[in-house]
């Protein structure tokens, strides 16, 4: 999806891509699924989410851009047994690598429900959820606020939100490669407020946006994600194969371009977190945020 000018921000069209990008990117999760859920990488994400969401047996959770499966996938362990999980995503091939993924992976006793739509269209009823968790997904909303007042209303008074997005571009250790693409394409950096990856990077923002939705009780914190790879070249096929805001900078470009750009990125942007042996470790910070529905 090519960036344009703020002034000709169209949302549907946003949304559209969005569902074009990550369509194209659910066989990429699949084949990088190992890489990114170890005990110290994704899967530490889901599990602070979990305890902040003070999940408990029996208990009804919402996952809002639930992707293949995270944080849903722990989340269903916690509400085991007789709870309930909702995983919802706007694009429905990552919700089918999630509905094959927890076959195996969810407690039997547990219901799983998968709702392929756009979280930020969710009309639900009162009192239906006891938790919404949400990981690497509040930052594509077009209306933060809005849509998280919308989830307050499905959550049972005293019910919690437990939501992670990434930290600023700096602090993002994958996000090295787009400052080398857009020097490299001679490119502008993507308007502050338009939704993606690291729009809400800043935690006091995050915050603020959690509080002027009617939450109560917010606290945020941070998790390291590191992810390991055998080389720098590596690092750039995982990239271009799960990043599709990052990609879609290189889509439309004739393919000798596409190379060169990528063969930049390889031999620039890894260089920091390249060790001695020529493996990669990328450590990718992301803020958590927690809150409490207060009617």
């Amino acid at each position: 999806m090519a960036q344009s000018d703020a002034r000709t921000f169209d949302p549907a069209e946003f949304k559209d891509g969005i569902r074009k990008e990550w369509r194209e990117a659910a066989p990429g999760w699949h084949s990088w699924r190992a890489t990114m859920e170890t005990a110290e990488g994704g899967r530490a994400v889901s599990r602070t989410l979990v305890e902040q969401a003070r999940l408990a047996p029996g208990q009804v959770v919402l996952d809002v851009g639930a992707g293949y499966g995270e944080p849903a996938r722990q989340a269903a362990q916690a509400v085991s047994p007789n709870g309930r999980v909702v995983l919802q995503d706007i694009a429905g091939d990552m919700l089918a690598l999630a509905r094959k993924q927890l076959e195996h992976e969810a407690p039997p006793e547990v219901e799983m429900s998968f709702w392929e739509c756009d979280a930020e269209t969710l009309d639900l009823e009162p009192d239906t959820f006891d938790a919404v968790v949400s990981r690497s997904a509040l930052m594509y909303f077009v209306d933060v606020t809005g849509t998280l007042r919308r989830l307050r209303a499905g959550v049972n008074p005293g019910g919690r939100l437990a939501a992670s997005v990434w930290s600023s571009l700096d602090q993002v250790g994958f996000a090295a490669a787009l400052p080398v693409i857009l020097n490299s394409l001679e490119l502008p950096p993507p308007p502050p407020e338009r939704p993606g990856p690291f729009t809400l990077g800043d935690p006091e923002l995050l915050a603020s946006r959690v509080r002027d939705a009617g939450w109560v009780e917010v606290e945020t914190g941070t998790v390291t994600v590191p992810w390991e790879f055998d080389s720098r070249q590596a690092c750039t096929d995982f990239l271009r194969a799960v990043a599709p805001p990052v990609t879609a900078l290189v889509a439309d470009q004739p393919p000798e371009v596409r190379e060169r750009v990528w063969q930049e990125v390889t031999d620039t942007a890894w260089g920091p977190f390249t060790r001695a042996d020529g493996t990669v470790r990328l450590p990718n910070k992301a803020h958590w945020v927690s809150a409490v529905n207060p009617s």
